[in-house]
């Protein structure tokens, strides 16, 4: 017995030199420890029994035990585990080793260490428990491949710090020279991915608001790639972020004037670990490519903001002013002048938010340019007026230009609103007159087409608005018929009359304006709205208010639409009126709106009977229904 004993101590322990043997010999391969772990499986199978082996290494800052490998009769598995030392037992911590069993399975852990340094750990899990002279063959396996382990450990931080540092000088050297923002991006990616050979990395570049950025990326094969919509970015507030499981890291891109963008390493296909070592790398990488970008942004920011209007690309009002000095010393003739003024503007920011604004704005800029030559200059003179100098061209050549930007604008079909400019033109009447003028007399022309084409534009915008809202939801033009004939019954009973009973029936058109402003896909979900869901939704009568406000024709009614989600009880929004506190007419449409829901198919329900909407109504009549409301719409005639 002692000699077999002796011959399985002996026979693990050629195993475990034979292992060693291999992590030394093949120092830095990429996957040295899958390799490792499965030449010991195929060593260990027969004789142990064994159903799976587990490698873990000690993290840098000595406090996890880290995954590298797991292996079982099925191959390789993606490595997730992570152990922290703070986890592990006094006893074990002594004794080096421990077991446990878990789902008809044992398990012995093996402590790697080198002296009092702690180096990885190794799981193997058998199918019955191991004898003791089977647990003494392991442990010698074991204590050998802690030592090659020690050395590969160092060996392998000392080449790839040398080499990491090797390549940081020659990424940063070819960095510097780069004067193109574009060119910068792809020289990066393509030296980083040459070297570090990760699955994907991705730049992604901010504006100054955060709110776009300049989407770039790379394939492990070098393919680049860019993306047009930015997706949901961590907020980066340490050195780097993981993605979990070591298979990722976002690094911020940070300079002396705060964070400029950020860059995604993962292994997200292969789920191959990125190591420690690598992380500083990455670090020190990053920072690099940092104050390149700044270098290129900082001479084009000097460049831009001189002259340029940072959202459009148009010239800006400085620039304004330093060529109208020099056109009026060189006094050109004929020289003439358009102004124009964006219609809608406000109305859009409140609506739809700035960023449908900003959309605007930069379509109104394309359409300048395009019924413009490169010779005439296009200026951002303000929030939302906009300048056209026209050297060399009289008063003829500016009619006909305005002429071609109305139609232009009028061909614009792929905004929420509709893209409409109020313009005037004037031109030099003679070489000595100053171009102020000039700009003078086209603003006022401006104006007063502006305040003729003011309603009407208006009008337009919310009978396009009101369009917009029957092609996203169910809210047709039979739901609105419907809705305005009960009303005005109810309306009449109520007592209203002659004014009060137009508005009325404007808000029976109008009440749900504001739900142009919320995703189509939250209006027509099927199913029940998340909280997030309901947020949005709950906005649309503050919306419908500030449409119909900022309409003369349609003001009257705005406080009729902000109400008309208000309970009886106080439980309504937005504003929590109760009683009587609500206006009458918004307690009207409450009512009828209810009742037209219910007796008509929606998305999320189906129709119920005459008879079920209105025994509904009084259920709720006293919480969220005006009870004398409900109590004489009951006796109306119904269709």
């Amino acid at each position: 017995m002692s000699e077999h004993n002796d011959a399985i101590i002996q026979n693990m322990s050629r195993v475990g030199l034979e292992a060693a043997n291999f992590l030394v010999e093949n120092i830095g391969e990429y996957l040295v420890y899958n390799d490792f772990t499965e030449l010991l499986f195929q060593r260990m199978e027969e004789e142990f029994d064994l159903v799976q082996i587990r490698f873990y290494i000690i993290d840098s800052e000595m406090e996890n035990l880290i995954e590298e490998s797991v292996y079982n009769n099925t191959g390789w598995l993606p490595g997730y585990g992570l152990i922290p030392v703070s986890s592990l037992s006094g006893k074990f911590l002594r004794e080096k080793i421990e077991r446990y069993t878990d789902y008809n399975f044992h398990y012995l852990r093996v402590l790697l260490h080198s002296g009092s340094k702690l180096l990885g750990l190794m799981e193997f899990g058998t199918k019955s428990e191991l004898p003791d002279v089977k647990v003494k063959g392991i442990q010698a396996a074991t204590q050998i491949i802690s030592f090659a382990l020690g050395s590969v450990l160092f060996e392998t931080d000392t080449i790839r710090e040398k080499e990491n540092t090797e390549f940081n000088i020659q990424l940063n050297d070819n960095l510097q020279d780069i004067d193109d923002i574009d060119k910068l991006i792809s020289r990066f990616l393509k030296m980083t991915m040459e070297y570090f050979r990760f699955d994907r990395i991705t730049v992604f570049i901010f504006d100054k608001d955060r709110e776009n950025a300049i989407v770039r990326g790379i394939s492990e094969k070098g393919r680049e790639y860019s993306l047009n919509i930015l997706p949901e970015l961590p907020d980066l507030t340490e050195d780097y972020l993981s993605l979990g499981n070591r298979i990722g890291y976002w690094f911020p891109l940070r300079t002396t004037t705060g964070q400029i963008g950020m860059v995604l390493y993962d292994n997200l296909y292969t789920l191959h670990k990125i190591s420690d070592s690598v992380l500083n790398s990455l670090r020190i990488l990053s920072t690099e490519f940092a104050k390149a970008l700044d270098n290129i942004n900082m001479y084009s920011s000097l460049q831009k903001a001189a002259h340029f209007d940072r959202l459009t690309g148009l010239y800006n009002r400085n620039y304004l002013e330093e060529i109208l000095d020099i056109y009026n010393r060189q006094s050109v003739f004929p020289f003439s002048v358009i102004m124009g003024d964006l219609n809608g503007l406000k109305l859009t920011n409140d609506v739809f938010g700035h960023n449908t604004g900003d959309q605007l704005l930069k379509r109104a800029a394309k359409v300048l340019k395009e019924s413009c030559t490169e010779e005439d200059i296009i200026i951002r003179s303000g929030g939302d007026e906009f300048l056209v100098l026209l050297p060399g061209r009289d008063e003829l050549a500016a009619k006909k230009i305005t002429e071609i930007i109305k139609e232009k604008s009028s061909g614009v079909r792929d905004l929420k609103v509709e893209l409409s400019i109020s313009m005037g033109y004037a031109a030099r009447n003679n070489r000595r007159e100053k171009l102020f003028l000039v700009i003078r007399r086209a603003e006022d022309r401006m104006y007063r087409r502006k305040l003729s084409e003011t309603n009407s534009f208006r009008r337009a915008l919310i009978s396009s608005l009101k369009v917009t809202l029957e092609e996203k939801c169910c809210e047709t033009q039979e739901h609105t018929e419907r809705m305005a004939g009960l009303a005005l019954q109810l309306g009449e009973k109520m007592g209203l009359v002659g004014s009060e009973i137009e508005d009325l029936r404007l808000l029976a058109m109008l009440h749900d304006i504001g739900k142009v402003a919320v995703n189509s896909d939250i209006l027509n979900k099927p199913g029940p709205l998340t909280g997030k869901e309901w947020e949005e939704v709950r906005k649309h009568p503050e919306t419908g208010f500030r449409i119909a406000h900022a309409s003369y024709e349609f003001s009257q009614i705005a406080n009729y639409i902000l109400c008309h989600h208000e309970w009886w009880n106080g439980n309504g929004y937005p504003l929590g009126r109760k009683g009587k506190e609500i206006p009458l007419p918004s307690r009207i449409i409450s009512v009828v709106d209810a009742y037209d829901v219910m007796t008509h198919d929606r998305p999320y329900k189906k129709a119920v009977s005459h008879e079920e909407a209105l025994e509904e109504l009084k259920r709720c009549a006293g919480t969220q229904f005006d009870p004398e409301l409900v109590q004489i719409f009951t006796t109306l005639e119904f269709d």
